[in-house]
């Protein structure tokens, strides 16, 4: 029988081994394959990260070369808030974006250079029965103070609470719920001492007009310099005025209040108190919307270097009856941002101009070439000289000059004006008369006439008063700045034929009072506070202070309604502060700072890379993101090149 042929085996056997070996083979490839992708993620992720790395190096040092600070106007990259990188690697783009975080300024005492007072609160004042501190608020409410409190009187919570992050200490007694271990009844205040913090002025600074006013809810801008007049800024902010409700908007820079409402006639009278009956008073840079306050301006202790300082002088006082005002200072890192100020030292005191003499006489008149500028000018017998060729005769001259030697400042304020004629004429039976018209160049020349005397040989001098009401044309002159002399129209008169009149001299003389820093005076620095009807508060009302509040000689008579912002953030030291809360507190109403190293300008980052892009625009998915800090020596003038730059935070989101 023959044997079965055993080839067909071999054949299916080596079918499976290629299969195996193929199937094998395949599963290889996709591995290598797999591989081979996630090396090429893996590289373009690592060439990503390390651009986008780079990106942020390039801005992180681009900002360390500028002089950037986050001023209004301000863009971190010079134009734009995004820092364009084309073809940074070679192949693709970035670009990195910038948005700044809220200012940290510096914060501190450091031997004379400070820019914070010791305490949040500091009175001064010693008045028998006048309260350094008095709280008047509702029964479950509580006043917080942050910092210390320093009386050199009293401390008086009517009612409520009173509560403070550092010490209350009094040198007298204090009264009240006050929560903690105040010190009182103490025989020494420690740093119970006026810091004498000097003011920025040493002159008063030029007189200004007030601005006009015509449009209801409006902005009505005001510029820095001297304000004299309260109750025009009264009429202006009443209720009833044509631009009521408006923002009154101080711009920065130094205000001298010196209110002369009861001393000059060219004001109206009343007291020396400017009243706001409406709309929003708002000092320094506008900052967000101007009719939100607190907030409608921009704080120092933002960094913000564009903030005013309200210095009142004499019994000038600001009153908050309508609406609501916000001042902010100015950031310094070596001095107290003060916005509000009241003078401790000046005088003010009158200037005497006399003998203001002719310069230039009209040659056409009938005491012909006798009439001189040198002849009219001195007591010194010789004189123009006029004879009467009939019976009551008059002879009309015109006299020129008079200037004063230097220009009267804008804002002065006339006392006195005199015209003296040294005259005689011959006739000893008969008077002669002098009438005289005085043209400062505007408003009706002022006039006057007066009659002599008997004729003889010895000469009189008559002084003619002009202007004695302080409200014509001279005194308008001399309060606007713009008295540069005066034009004299002399008329002589003789009732007798034959008669001769001599004129002498001629001259003119001014008693006015200039712009002057004054000391606080009058009702401001009476007490007690407030229960002498005398005694009146330095600022009062609905007043939000962004910066420091100095005025050792007067009251701070604050109302708050409830609501966390502080009423001043950045210190009082005054004679005497009153606190009226209308409502439940519940955040902190007088702040002083804490003490912060250095300044740190924090900037949020945020890299974008576009691969294979020319532009690369900010959007999607960012590859890197950085918070820097900036730290200069000096905020308000950063060195490019010069700053500090410190890492905050470096992430990669997920």
């Amino acid at each position: 029988m023959r044997r079965r042929d055993e080839r067909g085996s071999s054949l299916l056997l080596v079918l499976v081994v290629i299969t195996v070996v193929a199937t094998a083979l395949a599963a290889l490839l996709s591995r290598t394959d797999a591989a081979q992708r996630v090396s090429k993620s893996l590289r373009q992720e690592t060439v990503a990260a390390y651009a986008a790395d780079g990106a942020m190096e390039a801005a992180i040092n681009n900002l360390r070369n500028s002089n950037y600070n986050g001023e209004s106007g301000q863009r971190c990259f010079g134009l734009s808030d995004t820092l364009s990188l084309v073809l940074f690697n070679g192949l693709d783009s970035a670009a990195v974006t910038c948005r700044p975080d809220p200012k940290q300024v510096i914060v501190q005492c450091d031997g004379s250079d400070c820019n914070r007072p010791d305490n949040a609160i500091l009175t001064l004042g010693r008045i028998p029965g006048e309260d350094g501190l008095t709280v008047d608020q509702p029964a479950d409410s509580v006043l917080q103070i942050h910092g210390d409190v320093a009386s050199n009187s009293t401390v008086n919570v009517a009612t409520g609470k009173l509560s403070a992050t550092g010490s209350v200490s009094a040198r007298d007694g204090c009264f009240g719920d006050l929560l903690g271990d105040p010190l009182c009844n103490l025989t020494v205040l420690p740093g119970g001492e006026d810091p004498a913090y000097p003011s920025p002025l040493s002159t008063a600074p030029v007189h200004r007009a007030l601005p006009g006013c015509t449009t209801p809810n409006s902005v009505v801008t005001f510029l820095p310099g001297y304000y004299d007049d309260a109750a025009g800024l009264t009429a202006m902010m009443s209720s009833g005025s044509a631009c009521r409700g408006s923002t009154w908007w101080f711009t920065p820079g130094l205000y001298y209040f010196d209110f002369h409402n009861t001393t000059n006639p060219l004001l109206d009278s009343g007291e020396n108190v400017w009243t706001v009956g409406s709309g929003n008073l708002v000092g320094g840079t506008l900052s967000g919307g101007a009719t939100v306050i607190p907030g409608a301006c921009a704080s120092p202790l933002g960094g913000s270097t564009g903030g005013v300082q309200f210095i009142f002088g004499g019994d000038s006082r600001l009153d908050i009856k309508g609406g609501k005002a916000e001042l902010c200072g100015s950031y310094s890192p070596t001095r107290l941002p003060i916005a509000l100020r009241g003078l401790t030292s000046g005088t003010e005191s009158s200037v005497a101009l006399s003998a203001l003499k002719p310069s230039a006489v009209s040659p056409v008149s009938k005491f012909g070439l006798t009439a001189t500028p040198s002849r009219l000018s001195t007591v010194d017998g010789v004189a123009a000289r006029w004879t009467s060729s009939v019976a009551v005769d008059t002879a009309p001259v015109t006299i020129n000059g008079f200037a004063p030697a230097a220009v009267i400042p804008a804002g002065s304020v006339l006392e006195s004006a005199v015209l003296k004629i040294t005259h005689r004429h011959s006739d000893p039976g008969s008077t002669d008369r002098l009438d005289v018209s005085v043209d400062v160049g505007s408003g009706a020349p002022l006039t006057a006439s007066v009659t002599g005397g008997p004729g003889g040989s010895a000469y009189r001098t008559e002084t003619i008063p002009l202007d004695p009401d302080r409200t014509g044309s001279l005194a308008r002159a001399v309060y606007g700045g713009t008295f540069t002399g005066a034009s004299v129209s002399l008329t002589a008169g003789l009732t007798t034929a034959g008669d001769t009149e001599d004129v002498d001299a001629v001259s003119l003389e001014l008693e006015y009072t200039p712009p002057a820093l004054r000391a606080a005076d009058g009702c401001v620095t009476e007490g007690p506070y407030p229960s002498d009807s005398s005694a009146c508060a330095l600022a009062s009302g609905r007043l939000f202070v962004q910066g420091a509040v100095y005025a050792p000689d007067g009251v701070l008579d604050l109302t708050v309604g409830p609501g966390t912002a502080p009423a001043v953030r950045g210190g009082v030291v005054i004679r005497a502060l009153r606190i009226t809360a209308t409502g439940t507190l519940s955040g902190v109403a007088i702040d002083v700072p804490d003490d912060s190293p250095a300044f740190t300008f924090g900037l949020q980052l945020t890299a974008y890379i576009c691969p294979g892009a020319l532009i690369c625009a900010p959007g999607g998915r960012p590859a890197l993101q950085a918070r820097i800090g900036l730290i200069d020596a000096d905020p308000t003038a950063p060195v490019a090149g010069r700053r500090a730059v410190t890492v905050l935070g470096w992430w990669r989101p997920g």
